[in-house]
């Protein structure tokens, strides 16, 4: 109970500080963390627990987003998924490969596999930031959100062989996901769905009853999938596809939104709280330079897809720099890395303070970016017209009826 009291506080007073600033809220939630966590306060020490409670709202966000695609449209997106997404994989990786690999093995003396490694994983950016600040802005369902969104989704498939090449060239390592159980996820998964899980709690008439089947359905399936040596998120965002033409579409949105809203603010406050500010003190040039490498290289490649990919003028250059992040997974690879004797703790502190670090500045480079005019590739001054005609229309299903109360 004192550690819900305690991380409450902190949200309540730092939040609304840095909307008041127009920062927007994910830096209130990164600073309260610090604030909180075992840097500053030590009012709150396990923070790998933290961060593992809190990945659900990830999961829960990635599970509402799969409810606006039907299994017709996430086909019609294999193009931004496969195509897109292992392009944008390939050249960033390559370059922050380079770039972060060559100065890894120079400074602090870490062998080639774990650099090239390291540099790889940064390429991923982060789901719970990218779509968040894309959902603040309704651009969610416009022509930039369905590529963003297929950018994620490969990002996601794409960090389950870094983790399990994290494992194979460490010490100890010699783990990797099991097909026979990915089935199993994945028949688990159809079969709750062939069963109408949700219709036999509809029928009790109560929603809390109705509300516990969601979560069920929700996290059962995730579980599943982490379990299997996939991406829990993707679980999620599965089941939020297969459910996406379901007579309870609303009501499971309904359902699960609080907890995601939650969820995901407590996620970043526990990003917040791995930051170790002896780290950022002792090594602030590198951390400096690297944020901005990281940021830099990213939104240079991004940018080139959005204007090979057609978006309009005024969203490239958001679309570079929401999705130039580093990535939650990233954490996992690091930490992964880290049990397996590929690189040290410092190390491991130092590129998760970087990622960290640029989950921070990216909402704040958005809010400049939403001042610059129009015509310099910003969004100032950018009619409300422009943006309603790029937003794709939302399928309905005629049998959508909500569960009886």
């Amino acid at each position: 109970m004192d550690l819900i009291l305690i991380l409450l506080l902190a949200a309540v007073l730092c939040v609304p500080i840095t909307q008041r600033l127009g920062l927007g809220a994910i830096p209130g939630y990164l600073i309260a963390g610090v604030l909180v966590g075992p840097s500053c306060l030590k009012l709150v020490t396990n923070v790998d627990t933290m961060i593992g409670v809190s990945q659900w709202g990830v999961v829960m966000m990635l599970f509402i987003i799969g409810l606006e695609l039907s299994p017709k449209r996430l086909w019609a997106m294999r193009s931004e998924v496969f195509i897109l997404g292992s392009l944008q994989m390939l050249a960033c990786g390559l370059l922050l490969g380079l770039v972060f690999g060559a100065a890894l093995r120079h400074l602090a003396g870490m062998e080639w596999q774990a650099a090239v490694l390291c540099g790889l994983s940064l390429a991923l950016s982060s789901t719970a930031v990218a779509l968040r600040l894309l959902d603040e802005r309704a651009l969610t369902r416009t022509p930039l959100g369905r590529s963003a969104l297929g950018v994620l989704l490969f990002q996601d498939m794409a960090a389950i062989p870094m983790l399990v090449a994290a494992g194979l060239l460490g010490a100890d390592g010699s783990s990797a996901p099991s097909f026979k159980e990915a089935l199993v996820a994945v028949a688990v998964v159809a079969l709750a769905y062939r069963l109408r899980l949700l219709g036999w709690a509809a029928k009790a008439e109560l929603n809390e009853l109705f509300t516990a089947a969601a979560l069920l359905m929700v996290v059962g399936a995730a579980q599943l999938f982490d379990y299997a040596g996939l991406s829990a998120g993707l679980g999620g965002f599965l089941v939020g596809v297969l459910m996406a033409e379901s007579r309870y579409r609303h009501e499971l949105e309904k359902a699960i939104d609080p907890f995601k809203g939650l969820l995901l603010g407590l996620f970043f406050v526990a990003i917040g709280m791995s930051i170790n500010l002896k780290v950022v003190a002792h090594h602030w040039m590198f951390i400096f330079a690297g944020v901005a490498a990281l940021l830099v290289v990213k939104s240079v490649v991004l940018y080139g897809f959005a204007r090979f990919l057609g978006l309009p003028r005024y969203h490239r250059l958001l679309f570079a720099v929401v999705l130039a992040q580093g990535g939650e997974f990233s954490f996992a690879i690091f930490n992964e890395a880290w049990d397996n004797h590929l690189v040290n703790l410092e190390q491991r502190d130092v590129l998760s303070v970087i990622v960290a670090v640029s989950m921070g500045v990216v909402p704040m480079l958005i809010k400049l970016l939403e001042r610059v005019p129009e015509r310099m590739g910003g969004m100032a001054g950018l009619p409300v017209a422009e943006a309603e005609q790029a937003t794709e229309p939302s399928p309905s299903s005629p049998a959508d009826k909500p569960p009886a109360a």
